[in-house]
Formats: structure tokens, sequence, C-alpha cells
């Protein structure tokens, strides 16, 4: 039996769970029939952390972040932000895509602002130069999409996402098409900017070794249906890339995406 010391250390844990998941189950409706996108998903995220996702291509990485966000619907299941149920999209829970959607009429200063709606100028105009300096931006923001590398592009869009001061970031696949050199950069950059602004971050990758770098756990999801396989938990010195720790991970998360009899390689990873 669990004493009362016991029993409040586990409430206090389970209040800064800031997403709760509980067999989760998705589906999506292919030529008439139905489809098993996720099953019985069950994951919580602490306040702070920094949580990574892979998995196969189509096991549902983005539907669970869709799903987390409020911008996909579901069949069963619960699944909560700072203890509500997820009815939608809401400022609490900013999302940033790999392509970085920036509106192309507008100059990033309005781009980050964008979102900002009823908030008045003043405010509104501090709030973005304060997101336009954290990501390291100062000086483009006159400037407009097109004149931008795809880092500082994407920039942009971490800016934009952080601008409402969000507890949730979510990111889909963000870095995914830039350059190994930028790539490193942002994966940098992010983590600057989440221990800076103690961001709750969830993470969507191809790129294993992105996963074991920034996260503070990681969640390896079967081929489709995606279930949970495991959670693994990253000691500090496991996140450097020389660590023998880091090759630990890596080769234990590349044996969980290749024990399915029937999956084949997935050349979408980056070994």
């Amino acid at each position: 039996m669990q004493s009362a010391k016991e029993r409040t250390g586990k409430m206090r844990e389970e209040k800064q769970a800031i997403i709760r998941i509980e067999h989760l189950n998705k589906q999506y409706i292919v030529d008439k029939k139905p489809v098993d996108v996720l099953k019985d998903i069950l994951l919580e995220i602490k306040e702070g952390e920094f949580v990574t996702i892979v998995g196969h291509s189509g096991c549902g990485k983005s539907t669970l972040l869709r799903i987390i966000s409020g911008l996909a619907q579901y069949e069963v299941g619960i699944v909560e932000r700072n203890g509500h149920k997820v009815e939608g999209p809401g400022p609490q829970c900013g999302m940033v895509f790999q392509n970085h959607r920036l509106l192309p009429w507008l100059k990033i200063k309005d781009n980050v602002g964008f979102g900002l709606d009823g908030v008045p100028q003043k405010e509104k105009d501090k709030k973005v130069q304060e997101h336009i300096e954290l990501v390291g931006l100062s000086g483009f923001e006159n400037s407009y999409p097109s004149q931008l590398s795809g880092g500082m592009a994407q920039r942009a869009a971490i800016a934009r996402g952080l601008v409402n001061n969000p507890k949730i970031l979510l990111l889909d696949e963000p870095f995914g098409a830039l350059d190994a050199l930028t790539r490193i950069q942002m994966q940098k950059e992010i983590l600057r900017i989440k221990n800076r602004q103690k961001t709750t971050m969830v993470m969507v990758t191809h790129d294993i070794d992105e996963a074991i770098v920034l996260g503070d756990r990681i969640v390896v999801m079967s081929a489709r249906p995606g279930q949970i396989k495991d959670v693994i938990k990253v000691i500090a010195a496991g996140h450097q890339r020389n660590s023998a720790d880091f090759d630990v991970y890596k080769k234990k998360i590349y044996g969980y995406l290749f024990e399915d009899a029937d999956s084949e390689l997935d050349t979408d990873y980056v070994i």
C-alpha cells in the first residue's frame, strides 16, 4: 500500500502533466473503408519537457501532433492540454510545420504578429520585436519571406509560434527541408529558446540523431497503425553525438524501427 507521502508525490507528478493522452484511437476513411492510423496511445508529457517522436512514415506521428493541437479530430480516447479536453486550437498551443507557411505578401514582423488579433498595437509591436530578437532575426523585420534563407524563414515561423507565449509548442519536422549545417544550427537554436522560455516542446522528426540531441524523452512509434513501442529517457550525457550513450540510444531506436517483420528499410530516416 502506498504511503501518504508517496500518494502526494504521485499527485504532484500528475499535476505536472501538461499533455495527457489515454487510449487514443484514430481512423481515416480511404476508399470508403476505415484505416486505423493510431491505436491505444497512452502518453503524458510534463511541463517544460522536450519530447521527440520518431517512427516509420505513415505511422501517425504528424496526426498525433495535429490531434494535440486541436487541428484534427479523433474517435476514441482522452486528449487533454493543461487539464482540459482538447476541442480545437488555442493560443496556449503553438505549432510549427516543415514548410514555414509564412504569408509571402507580408513582412516578417507582420507574419510574426499575424495571430495577435485584438492586442493593442503598442503591446503587439513590443511582443513581435521581442520574439524577432529571440530567434535572431533583428534587422529583418521589414524583409519579405522570399528574401530570407530557409533557416531564417523557419526562425520566423518559430517566432510566430511563440509570440502568444504558449505553454506548448508543437513542431512537425521543422528542420526537414534544411541543409545539414543549417539543421544543426537550428537544433542549437531551438534548445536555446526552449531553455530561455521554459516552453514544453513536442517535435516529430525523421532524424534519429536529432531526436536524441533534443529530446528529454523519445517516443518510438510502430508502423501503422501507430502504437507506442517505447518511451526512452535520455540522460544528459546521451545528448552528445560523440558519447557512448548516444550510440546506445541510436542502436536501440533503430532496433525498434526495423523489428517489424513486414517493414522494409525506411529511406526517410537519416542514419
